[in-house]
């Protein structure tokens, strides 16, 4: 039967149930059962080492069952099953039999996102590039997994402490010129439309590559005679030898960058867009000062 034939025939049907006084009852229509619950995830797929450490900060930590290769906060992280690097193994997702997986919209392949979701599997996509989407980002993933609560408490307190480091670089008089630097040499800067040039802004610098977008590679040149007054360092085991060897005889060995100040921080704190992110912000503000 069709929409409108339906419609007609319950219309035709009312005179006939006012008239059966003795069958009201039945011709009364019964309360809506409430609505059920929809369950929160119990076996939950990160794609992204940030989005572990979101689920991890909301208190949800166990119901993780993968992760992307570099989710290594907190320790824990460090026992669950990996699900592949920068390019993700669909079948090692697949296999997991997740309720629920976390993809980045930057960082993660659209194919493989695509092959989970036809593969039947839920997948939430949240933004990264910048400091408001990190804040969005908490909200998605606590919303995702029954526990609006506490992204919203967590986001409030993230927030506070941006509001706290805006109203401070505010009231200065200039702003250092900075580069950050992903990679020594060559030198790989972090340039405009990029999740660490909002943080480098909010921090109270001015990004020398500002005006190039994504992460531009500097010549030596450039790097000699540009006039960097900060050096911003993400710092990690497997890059310290890099660093040393462009500063004792590299990219960075010679000119006014070879001069600058430097400050050194974690890079995983600094590079991911998780909560750490906010800690990396005030000690920014700190150093460019």
């Amino acid at each position: 039967m069709t929409r409108d034939g339906g419609a007609a025939a319950i219309r035709r049907a009312l005179p006939i149930c006012a008239l059966a006084v003795g069958l009201l009852l039945s011709c009364r229509r019964e309360p809506e059962p409430p609505a059920r619950a929809v369950a929160a995830p119990r076996r939950v797929v990160t794609l992204a080492p940030n989005l572990t450490e979101i689920v991890f900060a909301l208190g949800a930590g166990d119901r993780l069952v993968g992760v992307s290769e570099y989710s290594d906060y907190p320790e824990a992280a460090r026992n669950i099953a990996r699900v592949g690097g920068l390019e993700v193994d669909p079948e090692k997702v697949a296999a997991l039999h997740p309720d629920l997986v976390l993809a980045i919209a930057e960082g993660n392949a659209q194919g493989t996102v695509r092959a989970l979701e036809a593969a039947g599997l839920p997948v939430t996509v949240t933004p990264s590039g910048s400091l408001d989407s990190v804040l969005e980002s908490i909200r998605i993933v606590a919303d995702r997994l029954g526990r609006p609560e506490e992204g919203q408490r967590l986001a409030r307190e993230l927030s506070r402490r941006r509001d706290a480091v805006r109203a401070e670089v505010a009231g200065r008089r200039r702003r250092p010129r900075v580069l950050l630097l992903v990679w020594p040499d060559p030198p790989q800067a972090a340039g405009g439309q990029t999740f660490l040039n909002d943080v480098l802004t909010e921090a109270g610098a001015e990004n020398l590559v500002a005006d190039r977008r994504g992460w531009p590679v500097l010549s030596r040149e450039y790097v000699a005679t540009a006039p960097v007054e900060l050096l911003v360092m993400p710092e990690s085991a497997e890059a310290r030898s890099a660093w040393e060897s462009a500063f004792s005889g590299g990219a960075l060995s010679t000119g006014l960058i070879s001069r600058a100040r430097r400050v050194r921080l974690d890079e995983a704190a600094l590079t991911r867009p998780g909560p750490r992110v906010f800690d990396m912000l005030e000690r920014l503000a700190e150093a460019t000062r």
